[in-house]
């Protein structure tokens, strides 16, 4: 259990957001009420940042051989870009 509890402020600091995503997400979000103020400490940040945790899909022919779901750098190439007009 840990003792620091952070403001949506100092949550959205740390988490890398604007506090007003974490005030209009709350009923979805890990948190602590104490009177009328609304804190999280680490556990509940912790929570969020996995909530949020996005990973590659896996291709179902490599899950079942065993071979690394992940792309290897070799095979990874640059999107096209923007047209430009001139």
């Amino acid at each position: 259990m840990s003792l620091q509890n952070y403001s949506v402020k100092e949550a959205a600091e740390l988490l890398g957001c604007f506090p007003r995503y974490l005030e209009d997400n709350l009923r979805h979000l890990p948190h602590q009420k104490i009177g009328a103020a609304v804190v999280f400490d680490q556990d509940e940040l912790r929570a969020i940042k996995d909530m949020h945790r996005v990973r590659p899909a896996v291709e179902p022919s490599k899950a079942s051989t065993g071979e690394p779901s992940a792309l290897s750098l070799a095979t990874i190439t640059p999107s096209r870009g923007r047209k430009r007009t001139a």
